[in-house]
């Protein structure tokens, strides 16, 4: 049986459903993010787990245990908030401290041994003397994690930690978060709406919107195989044209005469959607099938790469290209469709 087992998780407020019927299991050790745009359910089920919410249905088991009916300070999770909720007139010794003084019978020479572990693992040796005040956001961070591991959870929840932060740093403790969970394979659900971090972070990825599941799968497979138009959306930009498939295995742009080879993958697929994602386009290719004219009709660099908007037949396309830009408004081009696939609308 998975470490964490939920089923039929149901939420409702009156006549709004925030969560509906959600079922997933997670293995021990696996790192889960549930992504998903604002009101897609995603805080609302993490604090169903939590114990903050009681859910109108469903179960939760965590470790063979049913958590419905546990109050949040029996389940045994620690939860990084959104807001660090630190103690600024305490030391960092006494924050990371604070859970285990209510929690767990130890002296002091305990305690300031497993606060020393653990502010050795989230590499902050030494700070147990430091105010909260003087430190930079990342330290924070780390107080804060440090402070929901000492207690040594089961399952570590994260309610979108770095939303708050700048962009800078923010990559540097999404870098950090993975390098932890890497040592201590503690299992863990992180809520984000960010995309790059689900991707990056998780061994799966539960993508939710207007509160059910919609595609639960590696992040590989849910960039590759989006299955529905709103992930192939959400989850990187994608670009979309109505199809007619033929007899002959192609499908056709709908209003135009370009024609492209279906993959087998697709041959059953109940739509006539397609998606091409913007770097499976290529600009003048020096050869190969499937390569079509068309015109440019925007611009932008956005440094390391540019974006273009390029006119193929009625449809207008955006596909990137690395560097500088190459082309400008009205150049003719031709492009090649790399890759693409079907999905339902």
């Amino acid at each position: 049986m998975a470490f964490v087992n939920i089923q039929n998780l149901r939420k409702s407020y009156g006549d709004v459903v925030a969560v509906n019927d959600v079922s997933l299991d997670i293995e021990e050790g696996e790192f889960v993010s549930i992504l998903g745009p604002s009101g897609s359910g995603k805080t609302t089920m993490l604090k169903s787990i939590a114990g903050f919410v009681d859910p109108t249905a469903g179960s939760i088991v965590v470790a063979g245990n049913e958590m419905i009916g546990l109050p949040p300070e029996d389940r045994n999770m620690g939860l990084v908030f959104q807001r660090l909720a630190l103690f600024p007139h305490m030391s960092v010794f006494d924050n990371v401290a604070f859970g285990l003084r209510h929690r767990e019978n130890l002296t002091e020479a305990e305690m300031e041994e497993r606060v020393a572990e653990i502010l050795e693992i989230v590499s902050l040796p030494g700070y147990e003397d430091r105010n909260i005040q003087n430190l930079s956001g990342g330290e924070q961070q780390r107080v804060a994690l440090a402070r929901v591991l000492v207690l040594e959870p089961d399952l570590l929840l994260y309610d979108e930690p770095l939303s708050d932060l700048d962009r800078q740093l923010r990559e540097q403790m999404r870098r950090e978060i993975k390098d932890l969970h890497d040592r201590l394979e503690i299992t863990s659900i992180y809520v984000t709406h960010n995309q790059r971090e689900a991707l990056t972070l998780s061994d799966r990825v539960l993508v939710l919107h207007e509160g059910e599941k919609v595609r639960y799968a590696p992040p590989s497979e849910i960039y590759q195989d989006p299955q529905s138009k709103f992930v192939a959306n959400f989850v990187g930009d994608s670009n979309f044209v109505s199809v007619t498939k033929g007899q002959n295995g192609t499908v056709t742009f709908e209003d135009d005469d370009i024609s492209l080879p279906m993959h087998e993958a697709d041959a059953d697929a109940p739509t006539d959607l397609l998606y091409i994602r913007p770097e499976d386009i290529t600009i003048n290719p020096s050869d190969g099938d499937r390569v079509f004219s068309g015109t440019v009709r925007s611009t932008v660099h956005l440094g390391s790469v540019t974006e273009y908007k390029i006119e193929v037949g009625g449809n207008e396309f955006l596909t990137t290209d690395l560097g500088a830009p190459k082309y400008t408004k009205g150049d003719s081009v031709t492009v090649q469709f790399e890759d693409y696939g079907l999905v339902e609308a």
